[in-house]
């Protein structure tokens, strides 16, 4: 069973690790305080979008019902925890594999089976004691009826039992120990077995303490002397533990380990859904898109940008960004530190969130599924040294360009910024043309103002079905709004506020 694909068939898009980097998907995770294991697997489903509508909306109505309910999620982490013991003892004990399995392969294939037992019945607990909807988590309860028929559980239960009873009969093994004339052991040899513990006039030595503070229910490998002795203290026990190992050998194929295939998968949706009650908690909004497969448009209200709320800012400014209406692709101008990229990040992040079957950052969504997000934000100064910085934006303009579809959202953040304005204008007029004639979703995200006065002469001239809208980023009074307007841009109040707020006016200037 896959968790993640409702069909089992995982058909998806990457994302690029230039995406992934561009809208800071590390420092969400980070936000989230969780172990390097579990981020490496909410890495992995982020970095796989999928192509069915169908998957995910199969994915939100997991998310739903464990976000609903806090107490399901906190069962259902416990519950986890053992899994990755079972996992544990099933990747080491070789009790399935051998044909002569020892003493120790079968206590351990003995602990793994109880194990087992009690997970499944852990897990049938929680599906009795809470209402789920997901088709998802109905189907796990659905297995679990199905392994423990199949697996006979109750019949294993007392095969347990019986070898627990006899394993534990034996209480302890009295050990001879003869000595050089250095007093190092020479021989070790075993003395008696007996079912009684041994009392002893002396202390337990450090050693033997160190020893009861190991104890731990998960795979273990015997000493080499207890692994030596193991075959003549088999012949201590009963004559039963040879017919409860036969009988344990019937069980070493449980239809209910998919419970260990679906074990990430589950941590996954609890991870994020513990990460969306928080949001909540915090007093943030979150909500399920309504994806519609057969939708020209995409709407998303009141989006705002996730990494605001991890950095504690109250009072978030949310802004509308509409693909409808034909409107494709929106050129965005404002001040520096106006809100430019936070918003371009937050479509990105919103969108992203949606097509993999998570809650958004937004009052509302709703569209068509996108199949991947693009972006191109400025390089690092020593990823652009072989091919400089303009040759590097060419290389991967043309990447983009060639793999964007119609679905595809493409993110721009100053792209061709690293030539003259000249230059840079011709650059961009080239690339919004491709992005037009192409009828790809974009923001670009740019100084180039005189891109962004052109809209009106770029929609007549320029083939392709989408129209280009020319978006701003406000400033009343010159303070930063951080709303987006639909209008060409002011570049007067621009460089005005960008010298106020670094004091190179000439009357601030005056005053130095």
């Amino acid at each position: 069973m896959n968790l993640l694909y409702p069909d089992g068939i995982e058909n998806t898009n990457k994302l690029s690790a230039e995406a992934y980097k561009d809208l800071a998907v590390d420092e969400i995770l980070d936000s989230m305080i969780i172990s390097k294991e579990d981020r490496e697997i909410i890495k992995d489903a982020i970095m796989h979008i999928p192509n069915s509508a169908e998957t995910i909306r199969y994915r939100q109505d997991i998310i739903k019902d464990l976000i609903s309910d806090d107490e399901l999620c906190k069962e259902l982490e416990t519950i986890l925890k053992s899994l990755n013991v079972l996992q544990d003892f099933k990747n080491n004990n070789r009790f399935r594999t051998v044909k002569k399995a020892s003493l120790w392969e079968l206590i351990d294939y003995m602990q793994e089976m109880d194990l087992y037992i009690q997970i499944v019945e852990a897990l049938k607990g929680v599906f009795e004691k809470y209402e789920m909807k997901s088709k998802g988590l109905n189907e796990i309860s659905e297995l679990l009826k199905s392994a423990i028929n199949m697996d006979k559980i109750d019949n294993l239960k007392e095969i347990i039992s019986g070898l627990k009873s006899e394993v534990s009969g034996l209480k302890s093994v009295k050990v001879g120990i003869n000595l050089s004339g250095e007093l190092r052991p020479e021989e070790v040899f075993v003395l008696e077995y007996s079912t009684l513990p041994i009392p002893s006039p002396y202390e337990k030595t450090s050693w033997a303490m160190s020893l009861a503070s190991k104890r731990t229910v998960t795979y273990r490998a015997p000493t080499p002397f207890m692994k030596h002795i193991a075959e003549d203290m088999e012949k201590e026990l009963s004559k039963s533990v040879q017919n409860y190992k036969k009988e344990l050998k019937n069980y070493v194929n449980f239809s209910g380990y998919f419970l260990l295939d679906i074990c990430n998968d589950l941590k996954f949706y609890l991870l994020m859904a513990k990460f969306g009650r928080k949001l909540q908690d915090a007093g943030n909004t979150i909500s399920f898109p309504m994806i519609n497969e057969n939708s020209a448009n995409l709407v998303i209200k009141g989006v705002y940008n996730i990494r605001l709320t991890n950095k504690g800012i109250s009072n978030i400014v949310k802004n509308d960004f509409e693909f409808q209406n034909g409107e494709k692709i929106f050129i965005l101008t404002g001040p520096n530190r106006g809100g430019k990229t936070i918003l371009t990040q937050a479509v990105g992040l919103t969108t992203l969130f949606a097509s993999l079957g998570l809650f958004v950052t937004a009052d509302s969504y709703e569209g068509f599924p996108i199949d991947g997000v693009l972006t191109h934000f400025p390089a690092d100064e020593n990823e652009t040294m072989t091919l400089g910085r303009l040759g590097e934006e060419a290389v991967r303009i043309q990447e983009i360009v060639k793999e964007a579809t119609n679905h595809t959202l493409v993110l721009l953040n100053e792209t061709y910024s690293s030539t003259s304005a000249e230059d840079g204008l011709y650059l961009a007029r080239d690339l919004v043309h491709i992005l037009k004639y192409k009828d790809i979703p974009c923001i670009f995200n740019t100084h180039i103002h005189e891109l962004a006065r052109n809209v009106n002469q770029m929609n007549e001239e320029f083939d392709g079905p989408g129209k280009i809208v020319s978006l701003s980023m406000e400033i009343q009074n010159n303070v930063n709004t951080y709303r987006i307007l639909r209008k060409e841009p002011d570049h007067n109040s621009y460089a005005h506020n960008i010298a106020l707020k670094y004091g190179v006016t000439f009357d601030q200037m005056k005053e130095l």
